[in-house]
């Protein structure tokens, strides 16, 4: 990835951290943080010269390692209240709890929103390549139902899963009828707290104030897809959740599972572009 805000433009690593960036065309950005050596050329034949260069003796870095898996193991411990969290409306994070468990090694995750995508980065394990899209560093919502389709078509013997936010849904939740009139069984989950909430919290710590960032709450977009010729269920409940997908998994239709999440849960964002 590049040092962008999501890398604190660099700043994340550590003053003494020696950085070398690798990519397949010159970088032209020179107000973030340099490297100190910038190797332009294939990715994969570049990472191969690295570590062969860099094999050695395992044991040189084992102490480095075992602390680094401590750290992610603690870290994980700690983020079990909200995997298990138990109020209604839903926390977002026990979406991705449930939905671990219900989804494929293979299958392919589309994002298409703010927070509930942001989530969804950090709780939804990927083990092959291509099984992971979303709107990328600069959010540019609106593509997931485009890119759910096109992967479906591609892969029809996956299981493809849509992740929604409320706002998002609202630039192409249309084209749930192009799902139902050509028969694409993609599974949409919908994160619906009814606002914009990655522009409303920010906007709330900031100024105190939140300015055109509300929708309007528990709007059934279940229902909407479902008079365009698609399944869909309401989640309003933490136990009516997995029974929810995996109804909509088995059913080898397009459904869009609505699931009201809590509006007033706040994304552990660090980054800001100021």
């Amino acid at each position: 990835m590049p040092l962008d805000f999501r890398l604190g433009f660099g700043g994340s690593f550590g003053e003494k951290t020696k950085v070398v960036r690798l990519d397949a065309a010159a970088n032209e950005l020179t107000a973030n943080r340099l490297p100190d050596l910038d190797l332009v050329g294939d990715v994969a034949a570049g990472l191969a010269a690295i570590r062969a260069v860099a094999a050695g003796d395992p044991a040189r870095t084992r102490a480095w390692r075992e602390q680094l898996s401590e750290i992610e193991r603690e870290k994980r411990e700690a983020e079990r209240a909200e995997l298990e969290d138990p109020r209604s409306p839903l926390h977002p994070v026990r979406v991705y709890n449930e939905l671990g468990q219900v989804l494929d090694r293979d299958a392919i995750v589309v994002g298409d929103g703010g927070d509930f995508v942001s989530y969804a980065g950090r709780y939804i394990e990927t083990h092959e390549p291509g099984c992971w899209m979303d709107p990328g560093p600069f959010g540019c919502l609106g593509a997931g139902p485009g890119q759910a389709i096109g992967a479906k078509l591609a892969r029809p013997d996956r299981q493809v899963c849509l992740l929604l936010g409320d706002g998002a849904f609202g630039f192409a939740g249309i084209e749930f009828d192009t799902m139902a009139r050509h028969g694409i069984p993609v599974v949409g989950v919908i994160g619906n707290n009814g606002i914009w909430a990655l522009e409303h919290h920010p906007m709330k710590f900031l100024y105190g104030y939140s300015v055109a960032a509300e929708l309007r709450p528990e709007t059934r977009y279940d229902e909407m897809v479902e008079a365009l010729g698609c399944d869909g269920i309401l989640v309003s409940e933490p136990e009516q959740l997995r029974p929810a997908l995996e109804r909509a998994f088995e059913s080898g239709r397009p459904t869009l599972v609505n699931v009201l999440t809590d509006p007033e849960v706040v994304y552990p964002r660090k980054s800001n572009l100021a």
